[in-house]
């Protein structure tokens, strides 16, 4: 039992590792978009598709390693959660594995917060951009347009238009 604890407590610092790094990129992500740097975003979004597989493998192993601790516990449902497991447990691993809980229920938080801030960013920029390029085709049609927005037709200089039939 010890060492299965040990195991868990060795896999929840590995995560905690890679939360690290996900808030990290979440950050750079934050500054890419306010740059508008769409090379630097794309390369973020590929280093935390990577770090998200990452994860999920981390997450399978920690399901794995709950079942095989269940099993010695002789807990007869499954879906013991870490707390449950720290509350239950005598072993002197406790303190690391509650410090880790704690630890990853913060990263987690803060990940919760800047992938919201991320969103709105990113919602906030699109939209910017869809007005600015709405703005911009509503110049260029004003700008070749031959008639006023009231309808009226534009007074211009025809002297430009006209060819000589001279030649």
């Amino acid at each position: 039992m010890n060492r299965l604890l040990r195991d868990l407590h060795i896999l929840m610092e590995r995560k905690i590792v890679l939360y690290d790094q996900f808030i990290l990129l979440l950050q750079e992500q934050w500054d890419s978009i306010t740059e508008y740097s769409l090379n630097s975003l794309q390369e973020i979004m590929e280093k935390k598709e990577t770090l998200v597989e990452e994860m999920q493998g981390l997450e399978k192993e920690r399901t794995r390693l709950m079942q095989k601790i269940e099993r010695t516990l002789g807990v007869t449902q499954p879906g013991t959660t870490l707390k449950q497991l720290i509350e239950t447990t005598k072993d002197p691993i406790r303190a690391p594995l509650a410090k880790c809980r704690e630890t990853l229920l913060g990263q987690i938080m803060i990940i919760n917060k800047l992938h919201e801030q991320v969103k709105g960013l990113m919602d906030h920029s699109s939209l910017s951009m869809k007005k600015s390029l709405a703005f911009i085709h509503s110049q260029s049609e004003a700008a070749t347009s031959p008639y006023h927005a009231n309808g009226r037709v534009l007074e211009r200089n025809l002297q430009g238009k006209m060819l000589s039939l001279d030649a």
